[in-house]
């Protein structure tokens, strides 16, 4: 599928219908030239229909066999004129590298196109649904829709399985791949098992999309021996997934980490585990909406031996007195070095706002600093910290916290380690 708006010369001889010479080749003498001003669609693959049933439309024929091997025609209600590009002319949207496809294309289409040009390719999505499973990326594959709301790609029902991938993830990474103004759904409804997304990606980029009703994950940012730093997630949705909503680190075979991941003026809702679980270093979690999320006895937000992470300007609700707004935690041999949890709003019933546990590891110079801790109803605790199995504290600070009314249980638990200063209606 195709869209532009340029300039397009055909070559033909225009004689009145009683002077035609049917029999005869065209004297190519008169330049006629066409003005497309409006996108044209070349939609599935189907046989071109005689010219004279289809005057005055284009038709764009392909060479199955050959990347670009496209030749545009036009019907002037006999024949077919095969229509020139001035490449001088060219006013598009469209450009060499770049496709546009339709639902009718659906996921298979979209495929076709990554493995043709084998990535480095910018894939336009017409509005609506494209249902299907496994699509798997490429090196710079860049995938946009026609807004959030318009374009959805869909797991099909009964795939059990990931709706996007990208090449064996605990070995391989994908490099600088887009997502960008498309709704992907899990569609847990009529599948048992798979995330939205799985992948390993380095310097990708995920703008204004929707990762909703997974059975298991929402996006699972996959660890692996490939490099998979310097991803940045702006403006999403994660809601109604299974599982959790945005996963870091690890992948379906070991466990390594990931790092720099920056997590900017997102929101999560509604899923059934945390709305984020941090394993590795620096991810920077900011200015987001954290809404009904985590499992019992879970967190909104896990950093899960994270080191050097913030987590800021969050806006953070809980509606149940078993859960917990943000954990920190070291253990398995890994300590956790560095972290902020810094003016964030830690709102409604919750257990915690902030759970901190060493376990047999230490945690080192966090600080808790300039939150705005709130009590709807039944808020049992503020910040609560322990040790497990030799685990320690160091150098960590919990400061200029503002509690804005009293809690069922103890605002301030702190274990060795600590300083608490400048703390409100503590």
């Amino acid at each position: 599928m195709s869209a532009s708006s340029a300039v397009i010369a055909g070559s033909f001889l225009h004689r009145p219908d009683d002077k035609r010479d049917h029999t005869a080749e065209p004297l190519m003498t008169i330049d006629q030239v066409y003005q497309i001003t409006e996108q044209y669609y070349i939609g599935p693959k189907q046989e071109r229909p005689p010219a004279n049933e289809a005057e005055g439309t284009i038709w764009e024929v392909t060479d199955a066999n050959q990347i670009g091997g496209t030749q545009r025609t036009l019907s002037d209600g006999e024949r077919w004129v095969t229509l020139n590009i001035e490449p001088d002319a060219l006013n598009s949207s469209i450009r060499p590298g770049e496709y546009y496809l339709t639902p009718n294309d659906g996921i298979e289409g979209i495929q076709r196109v990554i493995d043709r040009t084998g990535g480095n390719v910018v894939i336009r999505l017409a509005p609506g649904t494209y249902a299907g499973s496994e699509l798997t990326l490429a090196h710079g594959v860049m995938l946009q829709g026609s807004g959030y709301n318009a374009t959805k790609i869909k797991l099909k029902d009964g795939a059990n399985t990931d709706l996007i991938t990208t090449p064996d993830p605990p070995k391989r990474n994908v490099m600088a791949c887009t997502l960008q103004n498309i709704t992907f759904d899990g569609n847990k409804k009529n599948n048992s098992a798979g995330n939205v997304v799985y992948g390993a990606f380095w310097n990708s980029r995920f703008i204004n999309c929707g990762f909703h009703s997974a059975p298991e994950a929402g996006f699972w940012l996959a660890g692996s021996v490939a490099s998979t730093d310097d991803n940045h997630f702006t403006g999403c949705q994660f809601t109604t997934n299974e599982g959790v909503g945005l996963r870091g680190g690890a992948n379906k075979e070991s466990h390594p980490a990931v790092g720099v991941v920056r997590v900017d003026t997102n929101w999560f809702g509604h899923n059934g585990g945390p709305a984020i679980v941090a394993r590795g270093n620096s991810w920077k979690i900011t200015n987001s909406k954290l809404y009904h999320n985590a499992s019992e006895r879970g967190a909104s937000i896990e950093l899960d031996r994270c080191s050097y992470a913030t987590v800021s300007g969050c806006d953070s609700y809980l509606g149940r007195t078993d859960r917990d707004h943000i954990t920190v935690r070291a253990s398995k041999g890994v300590n956790s070095v560095g972290n902020q949890i810094k003016n964030n709003d830690f709102r409604g019933e919750y257990r915690s706002a902030v759970r901190c546990l060493a376990d047999a590891d230490e945690i080192t110079a966090l600080q808790v600093h300039g939150n705005t801790i709130q009590n709807s109803a039944n808020a049992i605790g503020g910040i609560i910290t322990r040790t497990e199995n030799g685990g320690s504290f160091a150098n960590c600070s919990f400061k200029d916290n503002i509690f804005t009314s009293t809690m069922a249980g103890s605002k301030i638990n702190l274990s060795a380690g600590w300083v608490s200063v400048g703390n409100l209606n503590a």
